[in-house]
């Protein structure tokens, strides 16, 4: 499947997410490496991972940020035809047991050859979160920053946080938290108001 959308949204998370709740162990294929020349040819490294994966199946395959690693357009220069051509191929003749999932966050980027039925049988769009999903995400992070969030204002924070994307959210809280620590003192809701006010959400 192919998860599109807004970056910071949690598309990499569902990934991890799918592998934890299948029990089957994610492989993140780093297109960096394959095309740096460590491993050999671009050719032969790509080769390898595709076969080191078949041979662990059941697995994952990841590959994050698709479009600027397969068939985009970069700096006039063009990904190797070769690796395209041959994962393409891969895709519609790879083991049942091999599960391919991918994000992007420029889905037009993307050749149509490769989001067609058949390679990519599913593409889910992943927005900016709702209200009551930003006071969720909220809470989480609140939480895991050793806060209780009843000693906030839930309501004004979700305003707040219009237009905002869930890791934004997480720094803003983040953020709020080393302010405190500096002045050795727990952070309060003040600590997350001028926190959010510093950070320039991506939706403006």
């Amino acid at each position: 499947f192919l998860v599109m959308g807004v970056s910071g949204c949690g598309k990499s998370l569902a990934v991890k997410v799918i592998s934890a709740l299948w029990h089957v162990p994610l492989f993140r294929l780093d297109m960096n490496l394959v095309f740096s020349g460590m491993y050999g040819s671009p050719e032969e490294a790509f080769h390898k991972a595709l076969k080191q994966v078949e041979a662990v199946a059941p697995a994952i395959l990841w590959i994050d940020e698709i479009e600027n690693s397969l068939g985009l357009e970069e700096n006039a220069l063009r990904i190797d035809s070769h690796i395209f051509s041959a994962f393409l191929t891969w895709m519609q003749e790879k083991s049942p047991l091999v599960f391919i999932a991918a994000t992007a966050n420029r889905i037009n980027a993307l050749p149509a050859e490769i989001i067609r039925k058949g390679r990519f049988d599913q593409i889910f769009f992943v927005d900016l979160p709702s209200d009551t999903e930003r006071r969720q995400i909220i809470r989480i992070h609140l939480e895991l920053n050793g806060a209780d969030p009843k000693d906030f204002d839930m309501e004004l924070l979700t305003v707040m946080t219009e237009g905002w994307n869930g890791a934004e959210i997480e720094q803003a809280v983040v953020g709020a938290r080393v302010d405190a620590f500096y002045e050795k003192r727990p952070f309060v809701m003040r600590d997350v108001s001028a926190s959010m006010q510093r950070i320039v959400p991506l939706s403006d």
